[in-house]
C-alpha cells in the first residue's frame, strides 16, 4: 500500500487522526493480510515440493545406479598368490575355481638408436624424406618439411610424440647411459604390449641408427696413465646393452710389442676372459668376445690400470606376446590383462614363474549385495519419510504438516509404496521369488522398509540370482533370434507376444507385439508409443533365408530397482510429473493472489484518501464551528 501524501492536523479539535486513520486502515487492509498468508503458505509449501523433489532425485539416481545386474551383482575372487596373479570379476563371472600358470609376460618392444653427444644442441642430420615408424599395421610419419640437419635430439623427440599419427602408439624419450661420450640415446616404446605392436623405423632419414649394433669407443680410467692409444672394432653380435671393461695384468708400465701383455675382461653380467697382446705385435685386431674387437698403438700400457667400452644392441626389449595355461589349456595373449577368456572375470598377469599354478576363486559376494539392497531401502526410505513429515498431522502440538492432504503427494506416496508392495511381473520362467517381501524386505510404519537379516542372507545364500533378477533388469525370449536392446521408464512389465515377418533375404518386414505394429528398422524392433511396450527395444538375427515369420513369447522385468527408477522418472518429469502439476497449482495460486493483492493496495488507497479527506473536512468544519462560538461570545459578552 503506498504512503500518504499529506497528514490531516488535529491541532483544533485535539484529535490524533493519524493514528485513527491508521486503525482504521489496519481493519481495511485484514483482507490483504489474508491473502499474503496464504500467499506466504504457499511459498513454504512450495519450498517443501523443492525438498521432496530433491529426494525424488536422488531416489531416481541410487536407482539408476543398480537397475542392471551388472551394477547389482557383486562377486567376489580371490587369488592363491596375488605377487603372480592377480583377480576381479564383475556381476558377468559364474562361481567356481580356476587355474592360471603364467609363462611368460608380455611385454613393449623398445628401440633405442646409438649414443649421441649431446641432446639439445646438435643435430641429428637430415637426408631428406619422410621418417616413418611401423608400430603393427598402424604408421607414424614425420614429415622432411619437419626435420631439418639442425634437429636436435630433443626436437626429434618432440616431433614424434607430437605427431597427429601417433594416437598414443608410441612414446619417444632420451635416455642417458651415463657414458663419458655419445650419453644420449632417442629411445622408442610402444605403449601397447605384444607382437602385434613390433616397431620398425622403415625410412630414416636422420643420423640415429636403429637398426645396427654399436661398439662404442675404449674410455680410460680416471688414473689412466698409459701412452698407447686404444681402438675399438668390429661387428656386436650380442643381443644386449652392457659394458666390457679390461684391466692390464701386471704391474708397472708394459710397452706395446716387447713381450706378450696380458689383458682380463669382464662385462657387465658376469662373463670374463683374457686377451694377449703378443710380443711382437705390429697393431692388428685382437677379438674380445661377441664379435668385439681391439687395437694397440704404440706406446705403453700399465698394470693394474682399466679401460672400458660400451656395446649397444638397438632392441632394448623385444616384442612379445604372454604366454599362459587357464585351467591348462595354454594360450597367447598381447597384454598381461586377459578379460576374454572367462566371462566377467580380469586377470593381471603380473610375473612369470613356469610350474607354479596359481588358484582362481570366484563367488557370490552375498555381503556385498546385502549393501546393495540396504542402498535400495534407504534410498526408498529417505523419499518416503519426508513425504511422511511434510503430510503429518502433530496432534500434541495441533499443528498440520504444509501438505497435509495434498492429493498430489498422497498420489506420489502410493505410487512409491506400489512399486515395493506388488508382484514382480515378467521374470523369466521359473524364477523363484516374485516380491520383495519373500526375500525379507517388506513394509513397517509410515511406508518405511525394513530388512529381514536372516531371510535375506538365506535367500542370497542358497538362490543369489533369483534375488539379483528380482532387484535388475531381466528379459528372456523363447526363440535366441530376439535378443534385448533397451527399455525406458514407460515399458512396463509383462510377457507379451511378438510376430516377426522377414523377405526372401532374411530383412525384416513387419512386427507385432501383442498384435500391436511394432517399428522396424534394419534389425532392430521399436515397441509403439503408448502401448506397454512403449521404449522397449529389440534386435532380431536374420536368418538369411526366407520369407517366413517368426512368433515368440517375450518376457521382460525392470526389476524392484528399474520399477522404482521409472516412477521416480515419472513423478519428477518436468512437464507431465506430479511434482511439476503440484507445483504449477501452487505458482498459478500465487500469481491470481498477487493480482489480488495489487488490486486491494490500489482499493486501500482509494479507501485511505477518502479517510483523510473526510477527517480533514471535519476538522475544518471543527474549527469553523470553534471560531463562530468565539465570535457569539465576544458579541454576547
Amino acid at each position: 500500500m503506498s504512503s500518504p501524501t499529506s497528514t490531516v492536523s488535529g491541532l483544533v479539535s485535539g484529535m490524533d487522526w493519524e493514528t485513527t486513520i491508521q486503525q482504521l486502515m489496519a481493519i481495511e487492509r485484514r483482507r490483504v493480510t489474508l491473502l499474503e498468508d496464504r500467499k506466504s503458505e504457499n511459498e513454504t509449501k512450495l519450498n517443501v515440493w523443492a525438498q521432496i523433489q530433491g529426494k525424488i532425485l536422488s531416489l531416481q539416481s541410487a536407482m539408476e545406479g543398480m537397475d542392471q545386474r551388472s551394477e547389482f551383482a557383486v562377486k567376489s575372487a580371490s587369488s592363491s598368490d596375488s605377487s603372480l596373479v592377480a583377480v576381479s570379476a564383475s556381476a558377468a563371472a559364474a562361481e567356481g575355481a580356476h587355474t592360471v600358470e603364467v609363462l611368460q609376460l608380455a611385454r613393449a618392444h623398445r628401440l633405442a638408436a646409438q649414443g649421441w653427444s649431446d641432446k639439445n644442441a646438435t643435430g641429428v642430420g637430415d637426408s631428406g624424406g619422410d621418417l616413418v615408424i611401423q608400430v603393427g599395421e598402424e604408421t607414424i610419419t614425420v614429415a622432411d618439411a619437419d626435420l631439418s640437419s639442425t634437429t636436435t635430439l630433443e626436437q626429434l623427440r618432440n616431433l614424434i610424440n607430437g605427431s597427429p599419427d601417433n594416437a598414443g602408439l608410441v612414446t619417444a624419450s632420451i635416455l642417458d647411459d651415463g657414458s663419458s661420450s655419445h650419453r644420449y640415446r632417442l629411445v622408442l616404446t610402444a605403449n601397447a604390449t605384444g607382437v602385434d605392436n613390433t616397431l620398425t623405423v622403415t625410412s630414416n632419414p636422420t643420423g640415429l641408427n636403429f637398426s645396427g649394433t654399436v661398439i662404442d669407443e675404449a674410455e680410460t680410467a680416471v688414473n689412466w696413465s698409459g701412452t698407447s692409444a686404444i681402438t675399438t672394432s668390429g661387428t656386436y653380435t650380442g643381443t644386449l646393452n652392457k659394458a666390457f671393461t679390461f684391466t692390464v695384468a701386471g704391474s708397472g708400465a708394459q710397452t706395446v710389442g716387447a713381450g706378450d701383455i696380458t689383458i682380463n675382461w669382464v662385462d657387465s653380467p658376469g662373463n670374463s676372459g683374457t686377451i694377449v697382446i703378443p710380443n711382437g705385435y705390429g697393431g692388428g685386431s685382437i677379438t674380445v668376445a661377441e664379435g668385439v674387437q681391439l687395437s694397440f698403438a704404440a706406446g705403453d700400457l700399465v698394470g693394474g690400470q682399466s679401460f672400458s667400452a660400451d656395446v649397444f644392441h638397438p632392441e632394448l626389449s623385444a616384442a612379445q606376446d604372454a604366454q599362459v595355461r587357464i585351467d591348462g589349456i595354454y594360450m597367447s595373449k598381447a597384454t598381461n590383462t586377459v578379460t576374454d577368456v572367462l566371462d566377467g572375470v580380469t586377470l593381471d598377469l603380473l610375473s612369470a614363474d613356469p610350474g607354479t599354478v596359481v588358484d582362481i576363486a570366484v563367488s557370490n559376494d552375498v555381503e556385498g549385495v546385502k549393501e546393495k539392497v540396504q542402498s535400495f531401502v534407504s534410498a526408498f526410505n529417505a523419499a518416503m519419510g519426508d513425504i511422511a513429515t511434510f503430510s503429518k498431522y502433530d496432534e500434541k502440538n495441533e499443528q498440520a504438516a504444509p501438505l497435509l492432504g495434498d492429493g498430489f503427494l498422497s498420489g506420489i506416496r502410493s505410487r512409491l509404496a506400489n512399486a515395493t508392495a506388488g508382484l514382480q511381473a515378467g521374470l523369466p520362467n521359473g524364477a523363484l521369488y516374485n516380491s520383495l517381501a519373500v526375500i525379507g524386505v517388506r513394509a513397517s510404519t509410515n511406508g518405511l522398509l525394513v530388512v529381514d537379516n536372516t531371510k535375506l542372507t538365506d535367500a542370497l545364500e542358497n538362490h543369489f540370482d533369483d534375488v539379483v533378477n528380482l532387484f535388475t533388469r531381466t528379459f528372456s525370449s523363447d526363440d535366441g533370434k530376439i535378443a534385448y536392446v533397451g527399455s525406458g521408464e514407460m515399458t512396463r512389465a509383462g510377457e507379451y507376444a511378438l510376430q516377426v515377418n522377414y523377405d526372401a533375404s532374411g530383412q525384416m518386414t513387419s512386427a507385432t507385439v501383442n498384435g500391436e505394429a511394432a517399428t522396424v528398422e534394419g534389425l532392430l524392433i521399436r515397441g509403439k508409443e503408448g502401448t506397454s511396450v512403449e521404449g522397449l527395444v529389440l534386435s532380431f538375427t536374420s536368418p538369411a533365408s526366407g520369407p517366413g515369420s517368426l512368433t515368440t513369447s517375450i518376457r521382460y522385468s525392470p526389476g524392484a530397482a528399474g520399477l522404482m527408477w521409472a516412477e521416480a522418472v515419472k513423478i519428477n518429469d518436468t512437464d507431465s510429473g506430479a511434482v511439476y502439476f503440484a507445483t504449477k497449482a501452487i505458482s498459478d495460486n500465487n500469481e491470481s493472489l498477487d493480482r489480488q493483492i495489487a488490486a486491494w493496495d490500489e482499493r486501500l488507497k482509494m479507501v485511505e484518501d477518502r479517510y483523510r479527506r473526510t477527517f480533514s473536512q471535519l476538522e475544518t468544519y471543527i474549527s469553523q464551528m470553534k471560531n463562530q462560538s468565539n465570535y457569539l461570545s465576544s458579541v454576547l459578552g
